[in-house]
């Protein structure tokens, strides 16, 4: 950990009323908001001490990165939608009676064999220019063509009901004097013999005088001629596999991709790192078991440092070591907050003051939870006088910082409860009293209140403290995070990692931690851990 940092004017010891620390402080009444606090964004952030909820702001939503990130994540059940939609489209095609269409072309002309009785106004037998009476009756073709006269005969030729011929045949006038009729049954013989058994009928209706049994007209000097013969179709007109099967695919796809969106969007869970590395945009330095040991007013770190709960705790401190530069302002000032409570702050600003005390370095661990004091009753400290008590000048720092376990670890817990304490924390007092406590001490540990309470964690990030938040299992949601996440980014601010609490840890691996790394098998109190402290 880091060494004495330079300017440093001494080892801080409880200071004697009176002195520089004192002085820099106690006039909090004269103040007027710092320039942090006046900001634009920093006044939205301040909402959210208001309403208990982050500022959402409109246009939030899944970025590419994203999306490709759930794809990957949701793919055992991308595969399962994918092959039920591909089995419903399947089943779908093999229940369908396959249906075949069949076509024969016929040229209608004119005949002048007719025996109609069309005479002109004088009487005399009507004549006719051929090709103007075929223009004038080539669109009744197709009618005729399911009119009952036709159907009759073409049940006769097939030996069928003619109810059963119903919506199997169609006709069209195609190019000239063309008429395409087709036919449609359940086999390709089925279809051809249709057609041709339509045509037949059809020419036989035009042969004959007058009126078809449907009282539509039949025009007498019209006759067909067969161009092309239906011919048995090498495939099945429906239903068509290929198109079913491409539609079957696009929608399996599509399918797939919203139900992985909704799962992703349903689940409000916090699963595993990488979801918490997304959400906030930054690292996750450690993870703490659930385990009952860290119930104690004594910190693990104190009590049991030979066990794997206090090496959870050195392992973070360790990587904040790493992942933090020395030479920044307050680069040596961490502030512990989380969405709400009962995710373990508290613990945790306990257990790495403690960490960072243990390593020889000075620590100041400072109580700025004013809503909800509770360091001074985990440590069994006296909490009648603290940090409220000397911002407002009532008390002085000999008698507010207290020395705990060790000569290099001071403590200054809340004091009083107070009913504004943004005011309080977010004043120049408490801005000259981090500055100070900065340049005199090697770690300084801030335990904030919630940030769904109140936003002083983020006014102390905003001045150069590294945030870190911790993260409780099966507590802190996805719509949780984004709300941090919005937050954080309204303000300007970026924790430097995250800590994952109440993680579950199997008897195995606790077992080979105990027995192979630090010589004792500790398991008895380490599997209490549904009664795990979740101090704010």
């Amino acid at each position: 950990m880091a060494g004495a940092r330079p300017g440093r004017s001494g080892a801080f010891h409880r200071p004697q009323q009176g002195e520089e620390l004192t002085a820099d402080v106690h006039a909090f009444s004269d103040e007027r908001p710092d320039a942090a606090a006046s900001h634009p964004k920093t006044r939205e952030a301040g909402r959210m001490a208001a309403t208990g909820h982050p500022t959402k702001r409109k246009g939030d939503g899944m970025s590419f990165h994203e999306i490709i990130a759930v794809i990957r994540k949701r793919w055992v059940a991308e595969l399962v939608v994918f092959a039920v939609v591909l089995a419903a489209v399947a089943g779908y095609i093999a229940t369908r009676q396959p249906s075949y269409s069949s076509s024969s072309r016929v040229f209608i002309s004119f005949s002048a064999d007719g025996a109609s009785g069309d005479t002109d106004a004088d009487g005399t037998p009507a004549t006719y220019e051929p090709s103007d009476y075929v223009e004038q009756h080539l669109d009744l073709i197709p009618e005729l063509v399911t009119t009952p006269a036709v159907l009759g005969g073409v049940a006769d030729r097939l030996g069928v009901s003619e109810a059963s011929l119903d919506g199997k045949l169609s006709a069209y006038v195609s190019s000239g004097y063309f008429v395409v009729v087709t036919a449609h049954a359940d086999s390709p013989a089925g279809a051809a013999d249709l057609a041709d058994a339509a045509v037949a009928s059809l020419g036989e209706q035009l042969a004959s005088a007058g009126e078809n049994g449907s009282s539509i007209y039949v025009p007498d000097h019209l006759r067909l001629t067969v161009v092309d013969e239906a011919k048995e179709p090498s495939g099945a007109e429906s239903p068509n596999v290929k198109a079913l099967t491409c539609v079957g695919l696009l929608g399996a796809f599509a399918a797939a991709f919203f139900a992985a969106l909704a799962l992703e969007l349903s689940d409000m869970k916090i699963r595993d790192a990488d979801e918490i590395q997304q959400l906030l945009h930054c690292s996750v330095l450690g993870s703490l078991p659930k385990s009952s040991k860290y119930s104690s007013q004594c910190p693990v770190i104190v009590r049991r440092p030979d066990s794997m709960e206090a090496e959870s705790v050195r392992r973070v401190a360790s990587n904040l070591t790493f992942m933090t530069p020395d030479r920044e302002s307050l680069s040596n000032v961490f502030v512990i907050s989380s969405y709400g409570s009962g995710e373990g702050k508290t613990t945790m600003s306990i257990e790495l003051a403690a960490a960072f005390a243990e390593h020889g370095d000075r620590v100041l661990f400072i109580g700025a939870d004013l809503r909800h004091p509770s360091v001074a009753r985990r440590l069994g400290l006296d909490e009648h006088v603290g940090l409220s008590h000397l911002l407002t000048g009532q008390a002085g720092a000999a008698e507010a910082v207290k020395v705990y376990w060790r000569p290099t670890l001071h403590v200054l817990p809340a004091g009083r409860r107070v009913a504004n304490p943004g005011i309080i924390v977010n004043s120049n007092a408490m801005k000259a009293l981090i500055e100070k406590a900065s340049g005199e001490y090697d770690r300084v540990v801030i335990d904030a209140e919630p940030l769904a309470v109140g936003n002083d964690a983020v006014m102390f990030a905003k001045r150069g403290a590294r945030l870190i938040i911790m993260a409780g299992q099966d507590q802190v949601t996805k719509p949780h995070l984004r709300d941090l996440s919005r937050e954080f980014a309204a303000v300007g601010v970026t924790p430097v990692g995250v800590v994952r609490n109440f993680m579950d840890i199997g008897h195995p691996e606790r077992k080979y931690y105990g027995r192979y790394y630090i010589g004792t098998d500790d398991m008895p109190d380490g599997d209490a851990g549904d009664d795990r402290a979740k101090d704010d």
